[in-house]
């Protein structure tokens, strides 16, 4: 990253290719394409905090089914269970249960990225409430990847829910 931000090299950040902005697609022919899809291993489970620590490449429904599998949740459900977790958090994807969960921003506990100088920082904290300084997270949260690249997700999850029924209801 340091190199080809003094290089003036485009980078073009990729996860699992499943945006319909084509925003992971190089335009000019000499982008330096950095492929997230390798840094995916879900890295911790912190029962106690509820937390889930994972690297950005991990793909949604590996996420899903790991925390389920444990008896947790993770709500945010977009269109497709193939997209990164880091693609999720890069565009705050929602989906179907984003009405009544919320959308990934709100599950997102901190971040760990590099920013385009090539420095290193965290953003948020694990703690329940932050209100030290400006609140960088959610600024990097839905900025596509335009501000910095991600390299580690804690997220919030919750106690799976106790029943699960889908109603479709008709009307004049």
């Amino acid at each position: 990253v340091k190199y080809a931000n003094e290089n003036n090299i485009v980078m073009v950040v990729r996860g699992a290719d499943t945006g319909v902005t084509a925003s992971q697609l190089p335009v000019l022919g000499n982008e330096l394409i950095i492929d997230m899809h390798l840094m995916n291993n879900i890295l911790d489970l912190d029962e106690k905090t509820l937390t889930l620590t994972v690297q950005p490449g991990v793909i949604l429904d590996n996420i899903q089914e790991f925390v389920e599998s444990k008896g947790y949740f993770y709500p945010p459900d977009p269109g497709t269970k193939l997209s990164s977790i880091g693609g999720n958090v890069s565009t705050n994807a929602g989906g179907m249960r984003a009405v009544k969960y919320g959308t990934t921003r709100d599950y997102v506990k901190s971040l760990d990225i590099v920013l385009p100088n090539g420095d290193f920082m965290t953003v948020g904290s694990l703690n329940i409430k932050n209100s030290s300084g400006y609140d960088l997270k959610n600024l990097f949260i839905g900025s596509e990847g335009t501000l910095g690249i991600i390299t580690e997700i804690k997220l919030k999850i919750l106690p799976l829910p106790k029943y699960n029924k889908s109603l479709i209801l008709a009307f004049n």
